[in-house]
């Protein structure tokens, strides 16, 4: 089933900011709804295109997809108008390639792997694989205790790191924790 998806632009007379998106729906009036709902409950801020009223909807581009599933089509589409225009209050990309997307990813794991809250997750991680071997082998009982201590140790250190913890006075990610 073919199904027609709308690349738009919301614009008013005197204000230069526009919004670029793109809609499944056979009537823009309904997503236009969607629009005014967010801006009402304030989810949303669209530079005073809603002050005095609804802003214009200007169709930019009519895309035919094979169904709803062909949606990175229409992302595309959204993201090549979002491209060539200026002054759009968009806060999101509307399309990332795969591969942008997993540069993203190895970015901010990277970023999570260095930041004191990952270096712990990354001892524990070690800890609970030498537990794991130790555990099959049936080794010395002090060094199994001494894992699960260091391991109780650090689980206590990443609530730490993540939530600010007044009674203890440490601040996430503090920068006196040095794990290795």
């Amino acid at each position: 089933m073919v199904v027609l998806g709308r690349v738009y632009k919301l614009k008013k007379q005197g204000i230069e900011h526009c919004y670029i998106g793109s809609t499944y729906s056979p009537h823009l009036c309904i997503r236009m709804c969607h629009h005014r709902q967010a801006h009402r409950r304030g989810e949303k801020d669209y530079k005073g295109l809603f002050a005095g009223g609804d802003p214009e909807i200007e169709v930019l581009e009519i895309v035919e997809l094979d169904d709803k599933e062909d949606a990175s089509r229409l992302r595309a589409a959204e993201e090549k108008w979002y491209q060539q225009t200026e002054h759009c209050i968009n806060l999101r990309r509307c399309h990332v390639s795969k591969e942008e997307k997993k540069i993203q990813r190895d970015k901010a794991i990277k970023k999570y792997h260095d930041s004191p809250l990952g270096k712990v997750a990354k001892r524990k991680s070690a800890l609970n694989q030498r537990l794991k071997k130790n555990n099959n082998l049936i080794i010395n009982d002090e060094i199994t205790k001494q894992i699960k201590g260091e391991l109780k140790f650090l689980t206590d250190l990443q609530h730490v790191l993540r939530y600010d913890n007044d009674d203890v006075g440490v601040k996430p990610y503090a920068s006196s924790y040095k794990v290795s």
